[in-house]
Order: C-alpha cells, then structure tokens, then sequence
C-alpha cells in the first residue's frame, strides 16, 4: 500500500482523486488551507490524513512529505489573482520540491499545468515539443513553474513530470449548461481549437501516471478530438433551438476591462495531439471527444429541456 501526497486536496480534481485512491485502499495525505469544510470533513472520514498548510509558506511543509511515494500538485488559484500566482505556482512547487527533497521517499511528482504556455497555434498541431510562446500573465507564470520542475528533474533527477491540461470539464463544470446559461462567451471569431478533457479520464491519467508515466516528461492530456469553439457552441445552441452565438472581438474585451489572461484563454487557439499521453499510459478515453459528452448530456429526445 503507497502513500500519496495530494496538494489541493479538496479541489474539484483533487478530493475525486483522493476519494479513488482511498476506495482502493491506498494511503492519501491531503494538504489543505481549510479544514472546516465538508468535504475535507468527508475525506477525513473516509481515512484521508489532513494536513493543514500552504504552499506559499514553506513553514507549514515541514515534514509534510515524510514517508511518501507518489505527490499530485492539484493546486489552483483564480486567474483573477494575479497577485498569488506566481507565489502558488512558482515559489509553491519549489517549496513541495524542497519538502520531497528532504524526505528522500518521493518516487513521482505530478504537476497539473494548463495549455496556457502554448500561446496561440492556429490550426498546427501541437506536440510536447512545440515550443512555448506565453500570451498573458497566466501563461508567463506556467512557464516558469514548468522550468523549475524541469530543471529540478535534469539538474538532481528530481522525479517530476508535467501535465499540461486541457479544458476540463464534467460534473459541475458543464460545457453544454454553460451555453444554455449564456454564459460561455466567444472571444475572437470562435476558429480556435480548444481541447478538452473530461474529468473521469483526468482522474485515469492521474492514477496510472505513478507506474507509468516518464519522470521529466512533459504531457498533453486531453480528448482525440480538440473541437473549434464556434463548432461546439453552434451545434448545442441548434440542438437547444437558440439562436447562434455571438462573438466579442478581443480588443473590445480589453478596451472593456476584461482581464487580459481570461481574454487570452478563451481566444488562443489550441489543436492538442495526445499522442505521448495514450503512448505512455494503458488508458481508453471514456470521453474521446466533446461531443460525447453532449450527446450524453442533451440527448436529442431531450434537446429543449435545459431552456424551458
């Protein structure tokens, strides 16, 4: 029985990971702000060993990966706070780094990434090896905490590996609800490529990454079928009966106080190949494509339902 160590352990990716590996009878540590949730409340009940501390103070990881295998980084922070991202993302994963250093247990780290440092592609495919060309604060702040994991890997043999993510999506975080909401907005003429991935697949990469995955691999994981925006958006309106969507330029966005990261996110263009992640990884796609999804969630017996 190993020992994992889930930073952002009572986030949407990492209390389903942690309520799975303990289901299968494994060891969880989560690291947590908060304790007084219910859903820390819940995984605690369940057999989760709480530790309360934050990435950003490096005091409270004191011992904190003592006796662990495998560490999942699942920490997130608003792209609004602009403020803490650098301290989340680049001084946080030097700390846990620090912390897993010390411990000398640690046999994988897992860092959740985003497509953010891929900028904008058009409509090339992008590989691990298309070079990273940030767009926005996000981004530039992705980047560097990719080069410290990277470099911790190539200068010590640190065992770190990078997930860049696409769009997830699921339970709670529902594309199509999303649309019929009017809330999904259009940045850009809606050409761009967004990959997904849906939560239940996200969870089997996370899960068989520990025996498989290559410490000091960069992966893109998300669907077979990255779909353009307008395409998706267009055919669950049809199917809803609304009217098309509709497109806000950029720069009428930004002269709006949009924030740019949100602006550049929405917009840029991002036609992800998967091929290192389904190479790497015994894994099938419960979900190879969005429109799965939809055609599971707004099946077309059902298809005015979500509007009337």
């Amino acid at each position: 029985m190993a020992c994992y160590l889930i930073a952002g352990a009572s986030g949407y990716v990492g209390s389903r990971l942690a309520e799975r590996l303990l289901a299968a009878g494994q060891r969880v540590r989560g690291l947590v702000r908060n304790p007084d949730t219910l859903m820390v409340e819940r995984l605690a009940a369940r057999g989760m060993t709480v530790w309360i501390g934050d990435l950003t103070r490096p005091a409270s990881l004191v011992g904190i990966a003592d006796g662990v295998d495998y560490v999942y980084n699942l920490t997130s922070r608003s792209v609004l706070e602009n403020g803490s991202l650098q301290r989340t993302y680049v001084d946080g994963n030097q700390h846990l780094i620090a912390a897993c250093s010390r411990a000398r247990s640690v046999r994988r780290y897992i860092f959740t990434s985003n497509l953010a440092p891929y900028g904008d592609c058009g409509d090339r495919l992008v590989t691990e090896d298309t070079p990273v060309a940030p767009l926005h604060p996000l981004a530039e702040v992705m980047v560097a905490a990719e080069q410290t994991l990277l470099e911790a890997a190539r200068q010590h043999r640190f065992p770190a590996m990078i997930l860049r993510c696409a769009s997830l999506y699921g339970p709670e975080r529902d594309p199509v609800q999303a649309v019929a909401d009017g809330i999904a907005t259009i940045y850009g003429n809606g050409r761009n490529f967004v990959a997904h991935i849906h939560i239940d697949d996200l969870l089997e990469v996370l899960l068989a990454l520990p025996s498989y995955g290559q410490p000091g691999a960069i992966y893109n994981v998300g669907d077979d079928h990255p779909m353009r925006l307008l395409d998706f958006q267009g055919e669950v309106r049809q199917r809803l009966g609304m009217v098309p969507p509709r497109t806000v330029a950029p720069a009428a966005a930004l002269a709006a106080g949009i924030d740019p990261t949100i602006v550049g996110m929405l917009s840029a263009s991002v036609r992800l190949d998967n091929s290192r992640m389904k190479h790497d990884l015994p894994l099938t796609l419960r979900y190879p494509s969005l429109m799965d999804w939809l055609d599971e969630r707004l099946p077309v017996a059902e298809e005015l339902s979500l509007v009337v």
